[in-house]
């Protein structure tokens, strides 16, 4: 499935883009993107209305493409959840919360947090023209995270995207709980698909299934994670790029892959427990198709569909990694 940017999101972030030379967005782009791959937060990165032009035209499509595909995953296993206030902690120029109107437009109140003021303006020019009603109407708080946590009001849906790796490790753990108190009904984290990520990724993992908060996805256990160095737990979302988001990048292909990894949390309202999730590509073969999978009981087995069972393999050679496979019982 693809999740592109709405095309009133997409028109929004052209006008602010229009005027500025491309060459030097796609300067400012890689300069951003070398920023952050040297441990630079945002506050660093992004110290311009230039800089939030460029990050716009080049990295958000992938940030939302990757937000909306965790929320959709976590969706699947929670069919009755409908949120209706929503906060966005280290929220950059909103994107998550772009993310999640996408999915449920009836959210009315949006609660937006970050340091960085560039970002907080682009998110409430967006907000003025995108069409949603929560966004023209959301609050934005500059405040940085720990600060905020203690004050915010709780929202049935909490997110924070793409920020952990710019946390201290030692302080990750605690923070995930000060968050999740913050939440009455699902929490998401999601994080690049790196080593890294994957490592903070997990640190909120271990503390919160210690804290007794109901893991959704994309765990279908709560065991210890079975991926060992070198290998990693992360997914893959295909994207398409426009023009401008090609130009921006320096890029010449039409599509992008975006690794992530992400993290949900709720109260309640499981309605599903996956017997598994595809943790691998799904590979076609002459003789079957070949994929991982990340078991309920804690391990990772090598599957192979042959073709010779048709049933079975007209099913798995549609499915796609991070996919859950259900099972027929249920969690409430």
């Amino acid at each position: 499935m693809s999740f592109p940017m709405p095309p009133a999101l997409t028109a929004a972030i052209e006008s602010l883009a229009t005027g500025r030379r491309q060459g030097e967005m796609a300067q400012r782009s890689a300069s951003i993107s070398a920023s952050y791959r040297q441990g630079r937060n945002s506050q660093a990165a992004i110290a311009s209305p230039d800089d939030v032009v460029a990050y716009l035209s080049a990295r958000m499509p992938a940030t939302f493409a990757a937000v909306s595909a965790s929320l959709r995953a976590a969706s699947e296993l929670m069919p009755t959840f409908a949120p209706s206030s929503l906060l966005d902690l280290c929220a950059g120029p909103g994107t998550a919360s772009f993310s999640a109107l996408s999915i449920w437009p009836e959210i009315s109140s949006v609660t937006i947090v970050d340091t960085n003021p560039h970002f907080l303006i682009a998110a409430q020019k967006l907000g003025e023209a995108c069409g949603f009603t929560g966004m023209r109407q959301a609050k934005f708080l500059q405040s940085p995270l720990e600060a905020a946590c203690g004050e915010l009001e709780r929202a049935d849906l909490v997110m924070m995207s793409y920020a952990l790796v710019e946390l201290d490790p030692a302080k990750i753990a605690e923070l995930a709980r000060r968050i999740w108190s913050r939440s009455s009904g699902l929490l998401l984290f999601v994080e690049p698909g790196t080593p890294e990520g994957h490592r903070r990724i997990l640190i909120c993992r271990d503390a919160l299934i210690r804290e007794g908060a109901r893991l959704v996805a994309p765990c279908p256990h709560t065991a210890p994670c079975p991926m060992s160095p070198p290998a990693w737990c992360h997914f893959t979302q295909r994207l398409p790029r426009s023009r401008r988001h090609r130009l921006a990048k320096g890029a010449e292909v039409n599509f992008e892959d975006e690794p992530y990894i992400y993290l949900a949390f709720a109260r309640s309202g499981v309605a599903h427990r996956p017997s598994g999730r595809i943790v691998s590509r799904v590979r076609l073969a002459k003789a079957g198709v070949r994929f991982t999978v990340c078991g309920e009981c804690g391990g990772l087995a090598h599957e192979n569909v042959s073709r010779r069972d048709r049933d079975a393999y007209a099913k798995m050679r549609r499915a796609g990694w991070g996919d859950a496979l259900l099972s027929a019982s249920s969690v409430e």
